[in-house]
């Protein structure tokens, strides 16, 4: 037998014909670190995109373009909540599968940098260590708002949501703002408590429901209107899955914060039947069963009061730094004016309600990416946050409250609550699609779109 020497050792075949130097095995071994950390970047653009609130239906488009300019072979497919990433190497004939699994949360200022992040590796400005830096600096950052806040923003939301949207007085509005605390007290307990997870929203909308028949803005920072519109864009992006996933997961949750008003209420009118009576004789009652949308009993000039710090609240929710406030406000307080003059002046059918505001807070997100370059995600959620509870009425509400001898359209609506909520999703997706194809009827062409 015949033994290799120490020059075999340093020059190997890969075929009889074609010999590796030592500087092949180092180029390719560079050539593999390289590979490896655009997938490793990858990843952890995947994670951050979702953490940080990026919308759902573009996650893939946003991937793809991305390993399109890194020159990486990959697939993606996305369901709520997970990601799941396919490296492929022709050269071997292999394949790498990957699961990303995180929460979808929102941090409008983080998601931001991701974007100015993405825009730089888009246009080959910044190298692959640089971005995985910079990603690894952004997970980092500590969390701007501290947790104790969300009382108050809870307390803040209900009230103006109350006043604005359910034609509530101050008194009403003071007593949304207090039972949004103590939901806002008891989400954070359950949240240490694995037990009582699966019950904590259908649990308080007894309490809700028990307490207070008048104070259904309490709860309005959990309405699922946000989860269903992202469905409905899913749905008509063709990503059956996951806007399947989320769709049956916004409908069931519609359906228990119902049950749980609709038993509340039960239970209070069972104890107190005359009180319920007297309630349901009351003028302003009687009004709001026969109104139009636009409700008032508040002075409509404290809108000037209520419209920001309603806004506020929200950019505070998102996670959006201060210095994001004056344009998320703007767009969303165009939404909001939208649709009050079609509500209160032009007496507009429900549908054009949904869509005509949906369009102008969308075309103005749009036109802000488009000639400033900055996201305007951040404003446009905005906008739809002031769309759910606005589009859903003080009908919608007091129909949980109803009985059928009324025998109104509106009676027992706590079993059609979730039917509301696809029907103003519908509305407001509809708005934001044609925005977006106004704007850039053929796409963008270097940095992948994030937006609806």
């Amino acid at each position: 037998m015949s033994r290799r020497n120490s020059m075999d050792s340093m020059v190997t075949t890969a075929s009889q014909f074609e010999p590796i130097t030592l500087e092949d095995r180092i180029r390719i071994t560079f050539e593999i670190a390289n590979i490896l950390q655009k997938q490793e970047f990858l990843r952890k653009l995947v994670k951050c995109l979702m953490l940080f609130g990026a919308p759902a239906h573009r996650l893939e488009y946003i991937l793809r373009e991305v390993s399109r300019t890194l020159g990486v072979d990959a697939e993606y497919v996305y369901i709520p909540n997970v990601m799941f990433l396919t490296f492929f190497d022709q050269s071997t004939h292999t394949t790498e599968t990957h699961f990303i699994r995180s929460p979808q949360l929102f941090d409008m200022h983080k998601l931001g940098e991701i974007y100015r992040l993405e825009k730089l590796v888009s246009h080959g400005e910044v190298s692959v260590d640089e971005a995985l830096e910079f990603i690894d600096n952004v997970l980092k950052q500590p969390a701007f708002y501290p947790i104790w806040l969300n009382p108050f923003i809870y307390a803040t939301a209900s009230f103006c949501g109350c006043v604005m949207f359910y034609g509530g007085q101050w008194k009403e509005g003071g007593l949304s703002a207090a039972m949004a605390i103590f939901f806002a007290f008891y989400e954070l307990f359950s949240g240490r408590y694995m037990s009582f997870q699966p019950i904590w929203e259908i649990t308080v909308c007894i309490f809700i429901g028990f307490i207070s028949r008048v104070a259904f803005a309490s709860f309005i920072v959990i309405l699922p209107g946000y989860s269903m519109a992202v469905s409905i864009i899913e749905l008509v992006s063709r990503q059956l899955v996951s806007g399947v996933v989320r769709m049956v997961y916004a409908i069931i949750y519609s359906f228990l914060l119902g049950y749980g008003i609709e038993m509340g209420s039960e239970l209070f009118g069972t104890i107190d039947p005359e009180s319920v009576t007297e309630q349901g004789q009351a003028k302003a009652c009687v009004d709001a069963y026969s109104s139009s949308t636009c409700v008032t009993i508040v002075s409509q000039w404290f809108y000037f009061l209520t419209v920001p710090l309603f806004a506020i609240s929200y950019c505070v929710f998102l996670r959006a730094r201060p210095p994001r406030w004056p344009v998320m406000i703007f767009v969303a307080v165009c939404g909001f004016i939208t649709n009050y003059f079609l509500a209160c002046y032009a007496n507009a059918p429900s549908q054009v309600l949904q869509v005509v505001p949906a369009f102008v807070v969308g075309l103005l997100g749009n036109l802000l990416t488009k000639f400033t370059g900055q996201m305007s995600l951040d404003a446009v959620i905005l906008g739809i946050f002031y769309m759910v509870p606005g589009s859903l009425g003080l009908k919608a509400a007091l129909g949980f409250f109803g009985s059928a001898s009324r025998g109104g359209e509106f009676a027992n609506q706590g079993a059609n609550f979730a039917l509301s909520m696809i029907e103003t999703s519908i509305g407001i997706t509809v708005g934001l699609f044609v925005a977006t194809l106004v704007v850039y009827p053929k796409g963008s062409q270097h940095t992948p779109l994030m937006n609806f």
